[in-house]
């Protein structure tokens, strides 16, 4: 067809498609979309028929699905980065990122949907003569899309070349930047450790642990999942807000900087002692919700809630509960101890809390710790696990007289020992 215009104008005695022919060729690149996706049964499944808050009855889980959702629909609108996906079998995973790469296609943007399992079975079928496409060309094609989604990451058969299949193509797009989706029903501490230092790039990837899995067992023991401890921050941390104290604020800040430096890398133990109210809580909790984005397994949990679990998980005839509740806490990739002391001190707390404590301190698991007791007034087991200057750093909250002397400081892991006043430790 040809415009109505005046002679002169740049569209005079031009031919332009009609709206039909418009139309067709959308219909058609939306078919070739859907074709070079691999999505099947999938192109069903999108925003629009998915519950908003997921399927667990449990207000934590609905909150935590909810943020994904809202964090894949901006992801969708415009992929950047990694989005990392986990959580048990049936919680929704697998209809989000599927939701994903329909709103890429329905935006005209290609998307590629692969099950990990399936993709290795291809890449192994392409080494025969009579495959109809080649293994050099397959593997290119997956690790170059401009949108990959890794469905099922980790439920693979683990040989030797899968592995190293599977890290050579997510290593290429860590590289590369190049925006992908994963889902895994595996904690991110349970992957090859490759791909866990890929994944768990706070600069690249965005990480949501949809539901907790029955497994686990922790329910809502884990307090950081709680509305006020979300909005505790390294950004919403204000020394000035806590004391205005010269040489109190000095010491605040400089937990709060030693803060940030281990929360970007974990290692050993960090001890925030001081009396209530001088914001050992609130640097805890902005540690967890700055790993968190990399690993859905940091717990946080304040301990007399989780001596209280665990006597109620406690059964002498069937011990499994307790067992898994126990071994979960104990082996957490990164755990976080609030109010350590506060519990009721009887015999059996006590040796259940040394017992998680002393597993700890001897495998070296990056743990947070925060109490209000000083040395002389803990138990004495505890207090030489705390105080160890090889494994644990201990960080005053204002003016604190933790390890029980006057004019006694902190210890690092050097073990030297530093000035109780006016004088940071070690950067």
């Amino acid at each position: 067809m040809r415009k109505n215009v005046r002679l002169g104008h740049p569209d005079f005695g031009k031919a332009f498609p009609c709206q039909c022919t418009e139309d067709e060729r959308t219909d058609q690149r939306l078919a070739r979309l859907q074709r070079y996706s691999n999505l099947g049964a999938l192109l069903r499944l999108t925003f629009d028929d998915l519950v908003a808050r997921g399927r667990s009855p449990n207000q934590q889980d609905q909150e935590r699905f909810a943020r994904a959702v809202a964090d894949a629909r901006e992801f969708a609108q415009e992929p950047s980065g990694w989005l990392v996906l986990s959580g048990p079998s049936g919680c929704g995973k697998t209809h989000l990122a599927a939701a994903i790469a329909n709103a890429c296609i329905e935006g005209g943007r290609p998307a590629l949907f692969m099950v990990v399992p399936d993709l290795l079975d291809h890449l192994r079928a392409a080494y025969q003569p009579d495959s109809e496409i080649g293994y050099d060309e397959l593997f290119e094609m997956v690790r170059s899309a401009p949108l990959l989604i890794l469905d099922d990451l980790g439920m693979h058969s683990s040989t030797p070349w899968a592995d190293e299949k599977l890290y050579q193509l997510i290593n290429h797009r860590y590289q590369g930047r190049l925006p992908t989706v994963f889902t895994t029903a595996k904690e991110i501490s349970d992957l090859d450790p490759r791909l866990q230092t890929r994944l768990g790039d706070v600069s690249l990837s965005r990480l949501h642990h949809l539901e907790s899995g029955p497994a686990g067992g922790l329910g809502d023991l884990d307090a950081l999942d709680l509305p006020l401890l979300q909005r505790m921050t390294f950004k919403t941390f204000d020394p000035q807000r806590i004391d205005s104290d010269r040489e109190e604020l000095k010491l605040i800040q400089h937990a709060q900087r030693q803060a940030l430096k281990f929360a970007e890398e974990p290692k050993d133990w960090l001890v925030f002692a001081g009396k209530a109210g001088r914001g050992k809580t609130r640097l805890a909790a902005a540690i967890g919700n700055y790993r968190r984005q990399a690993d859905p397994g940091v717990l946080f949990v304040v301990v007399p809630d989780l001596l209280d679990r665990l006597r109620s998980s406690f059964n002498s005839q069937n011990p499994k509960a307790f067992d898994d509740l126990f071994e979960r806490v104990r082996s957490a990739p990164l755990l976080i101890l609030d109010d350590l002391g506060s519990q009721t001190g009887t015999a059996w707390a006590e040796e259940k809390l040394f017992q998680l404590l002393n597993y700890r301190y001897n495998a070296c698991l990056p743990t947070v710790i925060t109490t209000s007791l000083t040395v002389k007034d803990m138990n004495a087991r505890l207090a030489s696990r705390l105080t160890d200057p090889q494994v644990s750093t201990v960080l005053r909250m204002g003016s604190f007289d933790f390890l029980g002397g006057e004019g006694e400081g902190e210890r690092g892991r050097s073990g030297k020992r530093y000035p109780a006043r006016g004088r940071g430790r070690r950067s």
